[in-house]
């Protein structure tokens, strides 16, 4: 390299650190509400104390699919307002901005016509106010569709339950019913919600009404209209009497309330001094409690993982370039593949950080639930495509790690939509060592092969595509899968026995034919029987890149395909979408297994060497 041409490493080295110290700087707003340090405030939500920033997030992910929103001026705006907006006005008629907001994802066209909604391609999203007057109409499809096992209701029926379940979470919201943000008082009580408290002095209003009109001998049936009129008033005005009565056992719900209404009332002044005082019951919590919390929403505001999944795309622009570039496969001192090596490498760090942060928010193992192992494939496929990188430097490493890594971390930023990634486990899956042993070895098993499958993709393409696929290369790409589907074969063993044991300890049954089990075994036997062709001399190079392809396949129908049949004890994270992702992918490496399958006379590398 040149003088300049070793700048472009460095260069790139700088972007990256840029890059993310303009992420990290927190959103300025103009209006004055201190919206971040809102976000901040502890809640119980899901059985967890969390920032209530993540409330919002989840909330609007899982009615949206989105953490920002735009507002009626069609500003973006973040999750905690649109929370803000919910809880500050509630179900109140009339000027209610929350109402306005198109946040409700509605793509089912025949649920579109139900509710009288114009089609809206590119968005699918809408507002209360827009369906508001269908809503009676809805309630009865949805009434009829409750009484319908849900393993028998067709596409329609199903989207009419999600979007039910949508709207109950809004009105648990805007109810104050959800989350609870009344921290513990002094005398031990548990963390209670507004809206419970509110329902206690309604119930005692009620009481101490009845009790009166008893007392005084009067009966609702002989009132006349004034005296109704009366009963009422005095109702509302032992709603106010308990509610005060209430409020001062728990101060914490006042500041809140009045802190609602002083952001009810665009008085920024206000509702940042009363932020201030309710932050003060909150901070009554254990500072290690604490430093999880306000940590959590930083890292929420932060979105590391977002941002990872953008700089593999670059990594795999400038390998790529790199490679188009080469003269020869001998490219590791090439500019670009060293740069798209070095982001690589700053990328992998901050993906490591973040697992290691929600390591630390959760106090569990990097993999706990479908989201969380998608988040750790993606950073072992990552690992293993830099290891690939560093002992044979052609740039194909990093093309393995940027692909997989995108790939593997779209699906999680999917996956996310299911609410609270950092969810409570259950019982069986809590603080046991067998399981956090055999799920890490388990699904970096499933990182090998999905690995070795990748490459044997870049063979089929390489070769068949491009003539690109000189002796040299074939050769290279070949050691890989070789060595990565041996790396392959005893993780996955090794986890499937870890599995078993702590199966033996939770369940009480080391193998019980399940699923989950029986797609490890299958990943098992189809990486031996890749290893087996291979010394059989059944396969050469070629024939063991098709059966590695057929291996993404395999991995595919253990860690996601298995879940959708919604049978077994490993059965979770089931998702339509993530079915006809499956499929769709099936049929991508069926059709590569065919072309790869095709005669070497039709392959532009094998025509390129020919003709030298």
């Amino acid at each position: 390299m040149n003088g300049k041409s070793r700048l472009v490493p460095w260069i790139v080295g700088s972007l990256f650190a840029v890059y993310l110290f303009v992420a990290m700087m927190p959103q300025s707003r103009s209006d004055h509400f201190q919206l971040q340090e809102f976000g901040k405030t502890p809640v119980l939500d899901g059985g967890r104390i969390k920032p209530i920033d993540t409330v919002a997030r989840n909330s609007l992910m899982i009615i949206s699919n989105h953490q920002d929103f735009k507002d009626t001026a069609g500003e973006t705006q973040p999750a905690i307002k649109w929370l803000l907006d919910v809880m500050a006005y509630g179900n109140r008629e009339g000027e209610n901005p929350a109402y306005q907001y198109k946040v409700f994802r509605i793509e089912n066209l025949q649920l579109l016509d139900l509710l009288g909604l114009p089609r809206r391609p590119g968005s699918y999203r809408y507002a209360i106010d827009e369906f508001a007057k269908k809503i009676d109409v809805f309630e009865r499809q949805a009434q009829r569709v409750k009484k319908i096992t849900e393993k028998k209701r067709d596409v329609f029926e199903t989207k009419v339950m999600e979007l039910k379940q949508h709207l109950e979470l809004y009105m648990g919201i805007a109810s104050l019913a959800l989350p609870e943000t009344i921290p513990p008082s002094a005398d031990g009580s548990a963390w209670k919600s507004v809206y419970e408290i509110n329902e206690t002095a309604s119930q005692t209003a009620a009481i101490r009404v009845r009790e009166e009109a008893e007392r005084t001998g009067q009966k609702l049936e002989s009132m006349d209209k004034a005296a109704k009129e009366k009963l009422i008033a005095a109702f509302y005005a032992e709603i106010e009497k308990a509610r005060g009565e209430l409020y001062a056992v728990f101060p914490a719900a006042r500041s809140f309330s009045e802190m609602l209404g002083a952001y009810r009332n665009g008085d920024a002044e206000a509702f940042n001094k009363e932020l201030a005082e309710y932050q003060k019951f909150g901070d009554q919590l254990p500072s290690s409690q604490l430093s999880r919390i306000h940590f959590e929403a930083f890292f929420n505001g932060f979105e590391p993982f977002y941002h990872c999944s953008i700089l593999y795309v670059f990594v795999f622009l400038l390998a790529v370039a790199g490679l188009w570039t080469s003269v020869g496969w001998n490219a590791g001192a090439q500019p670009l593949n060293k740069a798209a090596l070095w982001l690589a490498l700053l990328t992998l760090l901050l993906h490591t950080w973040a697992l290691g942060a929600r390591m630390w928010l959760q106090g569990r193992p990097p993999v706990t639930n479908l989201y969380s192992s998608a988040v750790w494939i993606s950073w072992g496929c990552v690992v293993v495509g830099l290891v690939l990188e560093s002992i044979y430097r052609v740039g194909i490493g990093s093309i393995v790690a940027s692909v997989l890594g995108f790939v593997s971390m779209l699906l999680a930023i999917h996956l996310a939509g299911g609410g609270d990634t950092l969810e409570m486990m259950r019982a069986v899956l809590d603080d046991n060592f067998w399981l956090a042993t055999h799920v890490t070895v388990v699904t970096f098993g499933y990182v090998a092969t999905l690995v070795a499958g990748f490459l044997g993709v870049l063979y089929v393409f390489l070769g068949v595509v491009t003539p690109a696929l000189d002796r040299h290369l074939s050769k290279v790409l070949s050691q890989m899968i070789y060595a990565v589907v041996c790396f392959a074969t005893l993780l996955s063993f090794t986890g499937t026995v870890l599995g078993g044991i702590w199966a033996d300890q939770s369940w009480g049954r080391f193998w019980g034919w399940d699923p989950k089990e029986n797609g490890a075994l299958i990943i098992v036997i189809w990486n031996a029987l890749i290893l087996h062709a291979r010394w059989g001399g059944l396969v050469k190079q070629r024939g063991m890149a098709v059966l590695a392809i057929v291996g993404i396949m395999v991995t595919g129908w253990s860690w996601i395909g298995t879940n959708q049949l919604g049978v077994g004890l490993h059965a979770y994270g089931f998702n339509n979408t993530l079915a006809v992702v499956l499929v769709a992918g099936w049929a991508v490496c069926l059709l590569l297994v065919g072309i790869g399958m095709l005669p070497l006379r039709l392959w532009a590398s094998f025509s390129a060497q020919n003709r030298t």
